[in-house]
């Protein structure tokens, strides 16, 4: 099963005409979270043709308002429709006193719907999402107020089985390859058992994610992207800019493909990018570093698989 990844909003700091504020999807069969939840969010959602009574969870990497602002309209949104089952919203400290300080003011109309917050503290962790076929968990980054990544995974899958090593083992075709497969001994008809060591290869890895707004360069990055398939990550400025894309806590493309690199991420996706720039031209100056670079845009899927 593959992964889709669907940018809602791409731009850094505040929507454009041809670019959202922060926001991306992250679906697979049948449900999707959402990490951050700019402005616009949930209308973009809607347009990329996702159900929103399938979303999971909410991820929110940072209390500023590009990456925010979206939240309360989205949630009084379920409560309208009369959502029942509970809706994960996961982020940094302080996120549960301000969602309840506007329940208090009456700004989130959630009705009945269960808003589960779960704050992210020190290194992270799982995430749990019960009900979910999504692996969640987060990471600290580097910006001027509490943030936190996630990775975002599908289970293993179990490995494959060797079908002539089975027959010759004496296993009959037919729902005992069913059992093997997922990992159970089977007993023949003669009475001999079967065990599947030997038949079966090691499972196979989900396909996985790492979004990681807002950064400056930071090892956290590095080990929340170890190894996934895809990374999306910020680029608000060319690399030019640097050192004020640093000064306001941000990277530049550059350096994204450099954690990139470093965290051996299969496709590195850019976005977060400033409307003083042009994001196809700040993945171009950074594919020197990492050969796989896709320019985010607002609703262009882009397919992750393993």
């Amino acid at each position: 099963m593959r992964l889709r990844l669907i940018p809602l909003g791409t731009s850094a700091g505040r929507p454009t005409l041809q670019r959202g504020a922060s926001a991306l999807a992250v679906a697979a069969e049948g449900a999707w979270v959402l990490c951050d939840c700019g402005e616009g969010a949930q209308l973009s959602a809607q347009r990329a043709g996702l159900s929103l009574s399938r979303l999971d969870a909410v991820l929110i990497t940072h209390l500023h308002g590009d990456h925010f602002n979206g939240l309360p309209g989205l949630l009084g949104t379920l409560g309208l429709e009369g959502r029942q089952r509970p809706l994960v919203v996961a982020g940094p400290p302080g996120l549960a006193e301000l969602l309840q300080h506007l329940a208090r003011a009456g700004s989130l109309g959630t009705g009945e719907m269960e808003v589960r917050v779960l704050e992210q503290r020190g290194n992270g962790g799982e995430v749990r999402v019960e009900g979910s076929q999504f692996e969640v968990e987060s990471r600290p980054l580097a910006h001027r107020v509490p943030t936190f990544g996630f990775r975002v995974a599908l289970p293993a899958r179990t490995g494959t089985l060797d079908v002539e090593a089975a027959v010759v083992a004496g296993v009959p075709a037919g729902p005992l390859f069913a059992d093997l497969k997922a990992g159970r001994p089977v007993t023949l008809p003669d009475g001999r058992v079967v065990e599947p060591a030997g038949l079966v290869g090691p499972p196979r890895r989900g396909a996985s994610m790492a979004y990681a707004l807002d950064t400056v360069p930071c090892p956290s990055a590095v080990e929340l992207a170890r190894g996934v398939d895809a990374l999306v990550h910020e680029a608000t400025y060319e690399h030019g800019r640097a050192a004020l894309a640093h000064e306001r806590g941000h990277s530049t493309g550059v350096e994204a493909a450099r954690i990139a690199a470093d965290a051996e991420a299969a496709t590195l996706v850019l976005t977060h990018f400033s409307p003083s720039v042009n994001g196809d031209a700040v993945a171009e100056e950074a594919r020197s570093i990492h050969p796989r670079i896709v320019a985010a845009k607002d609703l262009l899927e882009i397919a992750v698989d393993r």
